[in-house]
């Protein structure tokens, strides 16, 4: 069972909503291995009958070498049955050749495009690592939700990875064009495997090495009286940071929190958009398909927003903000351009700020 998501045409091992949109994912009942077995097996018949022909050509075409330069020697009675049958035979063989080799390219064709869709994904599985990572960091997800988001990662990175060794070893399999090949199929085969093994296995390396070294990088956060630490990591949000986490103020803080509200909204990103509201926010789960609706219903074309008020105390802030949105109806409607006023009460939830209510100001 895969769970696939009808928009970004991306797959989840594990959840119900696309992690890159939001959109409901659905179940199929298909087996990329099972698949995947069958093509290489179909692979290697197609080899195995290509050597074949090859080989009855190759030596067809060396009795029709040996009888043209023999013509004058045999009777036509004698030669002439047998040079025509061994020429329709070749140009038999050829046209045979031929659809093979159709067929060979068209799996290539086929894997190579997998191949090229699973690196894609993976690229962004590896940011959204890197994000869940930097949203740990900022205390703006919670730790049992982080750990769910970086297992799930994890998952999918291993489910990409394995697939991407099952294509590249299908790739091996394919042989090259007949009339370049200048090595018998099995020594071909013996040259090339070790090649292909090596490039998996160092990419293979690459990754692991990649995904410790963020991990080894995340926040460690003590909470006895001695001072927070924090391990940088590298991403291109954080590199727009001028201070350290520790010295942020809290009315920079609530910056923070609307900044990421308007990024999830531009991104249309639900889990970065849900960790913005506090555990205890009235109708969560309606806020949520309410986020989904819109971005399906409508593309942003401008969003930004300004504070008007901000007064914080110890464990609670009130916040005026006005948004200011031009979006683009997906059915082609005219843009439309709204600006809303809304009064915001945020509560403290692990040291960070989350929205607890929201009002709007007619």
């Amino acid at each position: 069972m895969v769970r696939m998501c009808p928009r970004c045409h991306l797959h989840f091992e594990v959840g119900n909503y696309c992690r890159i949109c939001g959109f409901s994912l659905k179940k199929e009942l298909i087996s990329p291995d099972s698949d995947r077995t069958q093509e290489n097996r179909l692979i290697k018949r197609l080899f195995s009958e290509r050597s074949r022909l090859m080989k009855n050509k190759s030596e067809l075409e060396t009795c029709l070498g040996k009888l043209e330069k023999r013509r004058d020697t045999f009777s036509e009675e004698i030669f002439n049955p047998i040079f025509k049958r061994y020429r329709v035979q070749v140009e038999s063989l050829s046209s045979r050749l031929r659809e093979i080799e159709i067929e060979i390219e068209s799996f290539r064709t086929k894997v190579s495009k997998e191949i090229g869709l699973l690196e894609n994904e993976s690229s962004t599985i590896q940011k959204r690592f890197e994000e869940i990572c930097f949203l740990h960091q900022l205390g703006a997800i919670t730790r049992s939700d982080y750990f769910t988001e970086k297992n799930g990662i994890k998952d999918e990175m291993r489910s990409r990875t394995r697939r991407l060794e099952e294509c590249r070893k299908t790739i091996s399999l394919l042989p090259g064009p007949f009339e370049e090949r200048s090595v018998s199929p099995p020594i071909s085969r013996s040259l090339i495997r070790p090649q292909i093994s090596a490039i998996t296995a160092g990419m293979l390396i690459l990754i692991a090495v990649g995904v410790h070294l963020l991990a080894t990088k995340n926040v460690k956060t003590s909470y006895s009286q001695g001072s927070t630490k924090i391990s940088p990591i590298k991403s291109p949000v954080q590199n727009q940071l001028t201070v350290s986490l520790p010295e942020v103020r809290e009315d920079e803080k609530v910056k923070t929190l609307f900044e990421t509200i308007r990024q999830a909204n531009l991104e249309k990103k639900i889990g970065l958009f849900m960790s913005c509201y506090a555990a205890d926010f009235k109708d969560r789960n309606g806020k949520r398909s309410a986020a989904i609706k819109t971005w399906n219903n409508f593309d942003y074309l401008d969003l930004s927003y300004d504070l008007k008020r901000v007064v914080v105390t110890p464990q609670a802030a009130q916040v005026t903000v006005e948004w200011r949105i031009n979006v683009s109806p997906k059915n082609g409607g005219a843009h439309e351009k709204i600006t809303s006023l809304f009064n915001v009460t945020l509560k403290k939830e692990a040291d960070h700020w989350k929205i607890e209510e929201i009002k709007k100001v007619s």
